[in-house]
């Protein structure tokens, strides 16, 4: 992004400012290593010069732990000073939001340019693996996936969150999957969702129900823009906690937020197109092979890349194995939802592969970007992924760690994920979030008391 590349903003600024008079305050975004945005709100009148000039946000924000604090240990913000990074607006982000008070306007921020990168900005970190795929002519065609669960707004008497009642009928919602009476009844807040999306113009795809109490899922179109894709991501996130508190509701995307139901998946489908815009995976009625060393490079990564997929302590609560169908196994096969990597039905040769391992916890730019890597490793060294899966797999894989410590461990070790990802991010990201692990322990829970007081 070159600083003085500003037509674009200056153009969208002009409409925005025109369009809507009463809009007098805006939000600048950024993403940090946790997923979750970090910023400021401002008066309009600065919205020109921010676009002109760009502004500055701590450089430890986008190292701040999973609740927004330091983390002791971490050289940013600790021992450097706590300097700033320069940020830039993105072209294409500035929207409205209607959430709030009043509506406002937002627009979110990079810390990327042509002199210099925060190396650990999540969405730096894709555009380097993106960078990656442009030197060999090739460019990524993705599509995110995810579910959320609604809950009641209030706890019960535990602190446990409570299944969320049915608008219309005001009894507890039942979790039956594919229910269009559970869209119908619960569709002022999905309405509600979907009307926020196109005002922020983000294309949705189908919505469904799914297994769990309270639990659906929005789907987005496949995207030739991944780093689109992937803002979008992230801005659904907050438009689907945001509406939800407005109709009373309180939603998640944590991983596994009730034992008695099922996790929260974050799927990604990815195809390569070439420069002459022709899907490198496509062989006619079958794959190319290069979509089969693209999983082979998926499986032999799998390992190192679970701390991404499942960032936090929750995320291995989902791989229970079983009928939720949380991939547990180094395994891919055409059309069986239950292996990490399934290639689904591909109308008009549309070959992909779909990656169903991580939760929806996953910050999106880093669980695309190791998810990449992975691929552009087994094309490189043309990886067999072995046989195809081709009955359900249930059981889990004694090589695939399932706890964060253990993948952590994983991936510093992964030679693989460093020629691509960079040796300094690796251990930064390793670090990061072993010190939540420990910032986590220091906690005694009542269950504590109950067993050992």
């Amino acid at each position: 992004m070159k600083r003085n590349s500003n037509s674009q903003l200056n153009r969208e600024i002009a409409e925005l400012t025109q369009n809507h008079p009463e809009i007098d305050e805006f939000e600048v975004l950024a993403v940090d290593f946790s997923g979750h945005f970090f910023g400021k709100r401002y008066p309009i009148a600065r919205l020109k010069s921010f676009a002109r000039d760009g502004l500055a946000f701590p450089v430890s924000t986008i190292v701040l732990s999973t609740l927004g604090e330091p983390l002791d240990g971490i050289y940013y913000g600790d021992a450097d000073g706590d300097p700033d990074a320069h940020f830039f607006l993105i072209p294409g982000t500035l929207s409205l939001n209607d959430w709030g008070s009043k509506p406002r306007a937002q627009i979110m921020a990079t810390s990327y340019n042509d002199k210099e990168s925060t190396f650990f900005e999540p969405r730096n970190l894709l555009n380097k693996v993106l960078r990656a795929y442009e030197a060999k002519n090739w460019s990524p065609t993705v599509a995110f996936e995810l579910e959320f669960f609604l809950f009641a707004r209030e706890r019960d008497d535990q602190d446990l969150v409570q299944i969320v009642r049915n608008p219309k009928t005001g009894r507890l919602d039942s979790p039956t999957v594919l229910s269009s009476t559970r869209i119908s009844d619960f569709e002022q807040v999905i309405d509600g969702i979907i009307a926020a999306c196109k005002q922020q113009n983000i294309a949705t795809g189908a919505i469904s129900s799914e297994m769990g109490a309270g639990q659906f899922e929005i789907n987005f179109n496949h995207h030739s823009d991944v780093m689109r894709a992937a803002d979008e991501t992230c801005l659904f996130k907050r438009i689907v906690i945001e509406i939800a508190k407005k109709h009373g509701m309180m939603a998640t995307f944590m991983a596994k937020p009730k034992l008695d139901q099922p996790g929260n998946g974050l799927h990604m489908h990815i195809s390569l197109v070439d420069n002459k815009g022709k899907n490198i995976f496509a062989a006619g009625d079958k794959p190319d092979q290069r979509l089969l060393h693209a999983i082979g490079g998926l499986i032999d990564t799998m390992p190192a890349a679970m701390s991404f997929w499942a960032p936090n302590i929750n995320s291995y609560r989902r791989y229970s194995g079983g009928a939720d169908c949380a991939p547990v196994s180094l395994s891919w096969g055409y059309e069986n939802r239950t292996v990490a990597f399934r290639i689904p039905l591909a109308k008009d040769g549309a070959w992909r592969v779909e990656i169903r391992v991580p939760g929806a916890d996953a910050n999106p730019y880093l669980a695309m970007a190791v998810s990449l890597a992975g691929m552009l490793h087994g094309m490189k060294h043309k990886l067999d992924p072995g046989n195809p899966c081709d009955v359900s797999v249930d059981g889990k894989d004694e090589n695939l760690p399932l706890s964060l410590s253990a993948a952590l461990g994983a991936t510093i070790g992964s030679e693989a994920l460093i020629d691509i990802l960079g040796r300094d991010f690796i251990e930064l990201y390793c670090q990061h979030r072993e010190l939540e692990i420990e910032a986590f322990a220091q906690f005694i829970s009542p269950r504590e008391y109950d067993w050992y007081l």
